[in-house]
């Protein structure tokens, strides 16, 4: 790597010195698109960051019809991922895959954008459109890439952020028990159910539920709620509020029982 640095080097300044020998107003001889880019890759090997967004950005300026204008991009957006300035990042990858489809890089690009977008997100008592960005992207590169070397990883991805946007909605419903606002409460603990049962806010989503019916006097349906969700909690604590509400409850009404004539009552 380095001996290949070092022959470029050189013909650069054999180049320049056959220049200077020709004429001292004659400018200089350029370095070819391609060994411009292969002087990028190594100082990107070299880990010169600086330097070789430095490269790319005139390169890809300058050499808008080159055949590895894709890969400039890419080098250029993993050059922003090492110095984790992410919304850069994920300009340069973004541009890989709308405009250059047959691109090698093209999956890998895929990846990178969703990484991008993932390290944009905040936590859940912020907005989560970042997080929003990165779960469609990790499902677009998911689905066009199910065998990828990185799918593992684009899994757990997304369901990180999936996990995320349920704390979310978590939050929300928890604010709404507080203000003692039952139908939004329920709105927010549906939402986890219906869509992110696969987090891990499953359980508080199913307990949470159980309390906004009991709220609005709804306590039949807030014990059957309770009942059916029991076996499958995992979670130690959301399991010790779910009995602490059914402790509440009044219990279930038991079957009626005929009066001794044959008549109800």
């Amino acid at each position: 790597m380095a001996r290949g640095l070092a022959r470029i080097l050189v013909v650069l300044v054999s180049l320049a010195a056959a220049a200077g020998c020709a004429s001292v107003d004659r400018p200089l001889a350029p370095a070819s698109p391609q060994d411009q880019l292969q002087i990028a890759q190594l100082r990107y090997d070299h880990r010169d960051y600086t330097e070789a967004i430095t490269l790319l950005q005139a390169f890809i300026q300058y050499n808008a019809q080159s055949p590895d204008l894709d890969r400039a991009h890419f080098l250029l957006g993993m050059c922003h991922v090492q110095r984790k300035e992410w919304p850069l990042a994920a300009t340069e990858f973004m541009v890989v895959t709308t405009d250059f489809p047959d691109s090698p890089v093209l999956a890998d690009a895929h990846y990178w954008l969703g990484v991008s977008y993932w390290r944009q997100s905040r936590p859940a008592a912020y907005d989560q459109d970042a997080t929003r960005r990165s779960i469609a992207q990790w499902q677009r590169f998911l689905n066009l890439y199910p065998d990828h070397p990185r799918s593992a990883e684009g899994r757990d991805f997304l369901l990180q952020a999936r996990t995320r946007l349920a704390e979310k909605s978590i939050k929300n419903a928890r604010l709404y028990i507080v203000l003692k606002y039952w139908r939004g409460a329920l709105v927010y603990f549906d939402e986890v159910v219906n869509d992110y049962s696969d987090t891990l806010w499953i359980d508080w989503a199913l307990v949470g539920r159980a309390e906004a019916l009991k709220g609005q006097g709804d306590l039949a349906e807030a014990r059957a709620a309770l009942e059916a969700a029991m076996p499958r909690l995992k979670d130690v604590e959301a399991k010790a509020r779910a009995e602490e509400l059914l402790h509440d409850l009044p219990p279930a009404p038991g079957p009626e029982v005929p009066a001794a004539d044959g008549n109800p009552g």
